[in-house]
Protein backbone atom coordinates (compact mmCIF):
# COMPACT_ATOMS: atom_id res chain seq x y z
CA UNK A 1 0.00 0.00 0.00
CA UNK A 2 2.88 2.57 0.87
CA UNK A 3 4.54 4.51 -1.52
CA UNK A 4 7.94 4.33 -2.66
CA UNK A 5 10.42 6.94 -3.81
CA UNK A 6 9.10 10.70 -3.91
CA UNK A 7 5.76 11.45 -2.95
CA UNK A 8 3.57 13.25 -5.65
CA UNK A 9 1.70 16.01 -4.98
CA UNK A 10 -2.17 14.78 -3.89
CA UNK A 11 -4.11 17.00 -6.68
CA UNK A 12 -1.95 15.39 -9.52
CA UNK A 13 -1.73 12.33 -8.25
CA UNK A 14 -5.44 11.59 -8.22
CA UNK A 15 -5.98 13.89 -11.11
CA UNK A 16 -3.81 11.50 -13.18
CA UNK A 17 -5.56 8.12 -12.15
CA UNK A 18 -9.33 10.04 -12.22
CA UNK A 19 -10.32 7.67 -15.43
CA UNK A 20 -9.81 4.13 -13.96
CA UNK A 21 -10.06 4.78 -10.12
CA UNK A 22 -13.21 3.03 -9.44
CA UNK A 23 -11.92 0.04 -11.49
CA UNK A 24 -8.80 0.08 -9.01
CA UNK A 25 -10.85 0.24 -5.87
CA UNK A 26 -13.15 -2.18 -7.05
CA UNK A 27 -10.10 -4.35 -7.23
CA UNK A 28 -8.00 -3.76 -4.27
CA UNK A 29 -10.63 -2.62 -1.43
CA UNK A 30 -11.47 -5.94 0.49
CA UNK A 31 -15.00 -6.41 0.78
CA UNK A 32 -15.89 -3.75 -1.66
CA UNK A 33 -19.46 -3.92 -1.89
CA UNK A 34 -19.89 -4.34 2.17
CA UNK A 35 -17.64 -1.86 3.36
CA UNK A 36 -19.31 0.79 1.38
CA UNK A 37 -22.84 -0.54 2.65
CA UNK A 38 -21.07 -0.74 5.90
CA UNK A 39 -19.76 3.10 5.85
CA UNK A 40 -23.75 4.59 4.81
CA UNK A 41 -25.45 2.28 7.44
CA UNK A 42 -23.00 3.90 10.10
CA UNK A 43 -24.53 7.11 9.44
CA UNK A 44 -27.28 7.37 12.07
CA UNK A 45 -27.90 9.99 14.35
CA UNK A 46 -30.68 10.89 17.06
CA UNK A 47 -32.40 12.47 13.94
CA UNK A 48 -32.90 12.68 10.85
CA UNK A 49 -30.23 13.05 8.63
CA UNK A 50 -30.69 15.81 5.70
CA UNK A 51 -26.78 17.26 5.41
CA UNK A 52 -23.62 15.69 5.61
CA UNK A 53 -20.14 16.89 4.26
CA UNK A 54 -18.30 14.39 2.48
CA UNK A 55 -14.43 15.19 2.98
CA UNK A 56 -12.42 13.55 0.41
CA UNK A 57 -15.31 12.54 -1.86
CA UNK A 58 -13.24 11.96 -4.92
CA UNK A 59 -15.51 10.05 -7.72
CA UNK A 60 -18.60 9.59 -5.41
CA UNK A 61 -17.81 6.08 -5.27
CA UNK A 62 -19.96 6.14 -1.19
CA UNK A 63 -22.84 8.21 -2.45
CA UNK A 64 -24.39 5.20 -4.20
CA UNK A 65 -25.08 3.88 -0.97
CA UNK A 66 -25.52 6.69 0.82
CA UNK A 67 -28.31 7.95 -1.51
CA UNK A 68 -29.86 4.50 -1.47
CA UNK A 69 -29.69 4.75 2.02
CA UNK A 70 -30.90 8.48 2.72
CA UNK A 71 -32.29 9.37 -0.34
CA UNK A 72 -33.29 12.71 0.48
CA UNK A 73 -29.40 13.76 1.87
CA UNK A 74 -28.14 17.25 0.67
CA UNK A 75 -24.14 16.30 0.46
CA UNK A 76 -21.45 19.26 0.45
CA UNK A 77 -18.03 17.56 -1.06
CA UNK A 78 -14.68 18.77 -0.58
CA UNK A 79 -11.77 17.05 -2.63
CA UNK A 80 -8.50 18.33 -3.81
CA UNK A 81 -8.97 16.62 -7.56
CA UNK A 82 -11.20 18.61 -10.05
CA UNK A 83 -10.58 15.51 -12.24
CA UNK A 84 -12.37 13.21 -9.43
CA UNK A 85 -15.00 15.95 -9.17
CA UNK A 86 -15.04 15.54 -13.00
CA UNK A 87 -15.46 11.96 -13.04
CA UNK A 88 -18.54 12.52 -9.72
CA UNK A 89 -19.98 15.05 -11.83
CA UNK A 90 -20.83 12.82 -15.23
CA UNK A 91 -22.09 10.05 -12.59
CA UNK A 92 -24.77 11.98 -10.51
CA UNK A 93 -25.87 14.69 -12.73
CA UNK A 94 -29.74 13.75 -11.83
CA UNK A 95 -28.80 14.56 -8.24
CA UNK A 96 -26.87 17.91 -9.01
CA UNK A 97 -29.63 19.98 -6.84
CA UNK A 98 -28.54 17.37 -3.95
CA UNK A 99 -24.82 17.55 -3.95
CA UNK A 100 -22.46 20.54 -4.03
CA UNK A 101 -18.95 20.41 -4.57
CA UNK A 102 -16.12 22.11 -3.48
CA UNK A 103 -12.24 22.16 -5.36
CA UNK A 104 -9.92 22.33 -2.62
CA UNK A 105 -8.24 21.32 0.71
CA UNK A 106 -10.47 20.53 3.82
CA UNK A 107 -7.65 21.77 5.47
CA UNK A 108 -7.77 25.17 4.07
CA UNK A 109 -11.83 25.62 3.91
CA UNK A 110 -14.32 26.51 6.81
CA UNK A 111 -16.47 23.45 7.73
CA UNK A 112 -18.70 25.97 9.46
CA UNK A 113 -20.27 25.14 13.56
CA UNK A 114 -23.11 22.96 13.65
CA UNK A 115 -23.75 22.78 10.17
CA UNK A 116 -24.15 19.02 9.70
CA UNK A 117 -25.84 16.24 10.80
CA UNK A 118 -23.00 13.68 10.06
CA UNK A 119 -19.30 13.87 8.19
CA UNK A 120 -18.32 10.93 6.22
CA UNK A 121 -14.74 10.42 4.68
CA UNK A 122 -14.36 7.22 3.08
CA UNK A 123 -10.43 6.32 2.02
CA UNK A 124 -9.41 9.42 1.79
CA UNK A 125 -7.26 10.30 5.37
CA UNK A 126 -4.78 7.85 5.56
CA UNK A 127 -2.74 9.94 4.12
CA UNK A 128 -2.01 12.39 7.21
CA UNK A 129 0.25 12.01 10.49
CA UNK A 130 -1.52 11.70 13.38
CA UNK A 131 -1.00 14.83 15.24
CA UNK A 132 -2.31 16.69 11.51
CA UNK A 133 -5.71 14.60 11.89
CA UNK A 134 -6.39 15.22 15.21
CA UNK A 135 -6.75 19.14 14.86
CA UNK A 136 -9.04 17.81 11.29
CA UNK A 137 -10.64 15.69 13.23
CA UNK A 138 -11.64 18.67 16.01
CA UNK A 139 -12.89 20.73 12.89
CA UNK A 140 -14.93 17.80 11.61
CA UNK A 141 -16.47 17.67 15.52
CA UNK A 142 -17.05 21.53 15.59
CA UNK A 143 -19.04 21.15 12.17
CA UNK A 144 -21.47 18.79 13.60
CA UNK A 145 -24.72 19.61 14.81
CA UNK A 146 -25.26 18.31 18.64
CA UNK A 147 -25.25 14.48 18.39
CA UNK A 148 -23.99 14.36 15.16
CA UNK A 149 -21.58 11.63 13.92
CA UNK A 150 -18.18 11.55 11.68
CA UNK A 151 -18.08 8.08 9.85
CA UNK A 152 -14.03 7.61 8.65
CA UNK A 153 -14.09 4.59 6.47
CA UNK A 154 -10.78 4.13 5.67
CA UNK A 155 -7.51 1.97 5.42
CA UNK A 156 -5.94 0.54 8.42
CA UNK A 157 -2.84 -1.55 9.23
CA UNK A 158 -1.95 -3.01 12.72
CA UNK A 159 -0.01 -0.73 15.15
CA UNK A 160 3.45 -2.52 14.12
CA UNK A 161 3.44 -1.91 10.36
CA UNK A 162 1.73 1.80 11.14
CA UNK A 163 4.89 3.00 12.92
CA UNK A 164 6.99 1.59 10.17
CA UNK A 165 5.36 3.45 7.96
CA UNK A 166 5.73 6.62 9.90
CA UNK A 167 9.74 6.20 10.95
CA UNK A 168 10.70 4.74 7.66
CA UNK A 169 8.66 6.36 4.82
CA UNK A 170 10.86 8.54 3.42
CA UNK A 171 8.56 11.39 3.00
CA UNK A 172 6.62 10.80 6.07
CA UNK A 173 7.75 14.66 7.21
CA UNK A 174 5.68 16.23 4.23
CA UNK A 175 2.71 14.34 4.43
CA UNK A 176 1.15 17.22 6.45
CA UNK A 177 -1.57 19.72 5.78
CA UNK A 178 1.15 21.91 4.28
CA UNK A 179 2.78 19.63 1.77
CA UNK A 180 -0.37 17.70 0.63
CA UNK A 181 1.80 15.12 -0.80
CA UNK A 182 0.71 11.71 -1.65
CA UNK A 183 1.97 9.19 1.05
CA UNK A 184 0.13 6.11 2.28
CA UNK A 185 0.50 5.94 5.98
CA UNK A 186 -2.60 4.84 7.60
CA UNK A 187 -3.10 4.07 11.52
CA UNK A 188 -4.13 1.18 13.47
CA UNK A 189 -8.10 0.62 14.56
CA UNK A 190 -6.74 1.48 18.22
CA UNK A 191 -4.72 4.02 17.43
CA UNK A 192 -7.65 5.93 15.38
CA UNK A 193 -9.91 5.41 17.86
CA UNK A 194 -7.43 6.80 20.73
CA UNK A 195 -7.24 10.18 17.76
CA UNK A 196 -10.82 10.57 17.39
CA UNK A 197 -11.46 10.71 21.68
CA UNK A 198 -8.50 13.06 22.11
CA UNK A 199 -10.23 15.50 19.21
CA UNK A 200 -13.28 15.15 21.77
CA UNK A 201 -16.13 12.66 20.34
CA UNK A 202 -17.71 10.29 22.45
CA UNK A 203 -18.46 6.59 22.01
CA UNK A 204 -16.16 5.93 19.38
CA UNK A 205 -17.40 2.57 17.10
CA UNK A 206 -15.77 0.08 14.66
CA UNK A 207 -18.62 -0.98 13.21
CA UNK A 208 -16.88 -2.82 10.60
CA UNK A 209 -13.55 -4.06 9.56
CA UNK A 210 -11.12 -6.27 7.21
CA UNK A 211 -7.78 -6.60 8.07
CA UNK A 212 -7.06 -3.49 5.73
CA UNK A 213 -10.31 -1.41 6.13
CA UNK A 214 -12.47 -0.32 8.98
CA UNK A 215 -15.43 2.08 9.33
CA UNK A 216 -15.41 3.82 12.32
CA UNK A 217 -18.05 6.12 13.77
CA UNK A 218 -17.31 8.72 15.98
CA UNK A 219 -20.28 10.76 18.14
CA UNK A 220 -20.18 14.65 18.61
Amino acid sequence: MACTGRAEAMDAFFDARADGYDDHMRANVAGFDAFYRAAARAIETSSPVESILDLGIGTGLELAAVFERIPQAQVTGIDLSQGMIDQLQQRYADRSAQIRLIHGSFFDIDLGTAEYDATISVMALHHWLPEVKIELYRRIRLALHPGGVFVNADYIVDGDEALRLRTQHPDAGASDREGLRHIDIPCSADEEREILLRAGFSRVKVSFATDRSAVIAARS
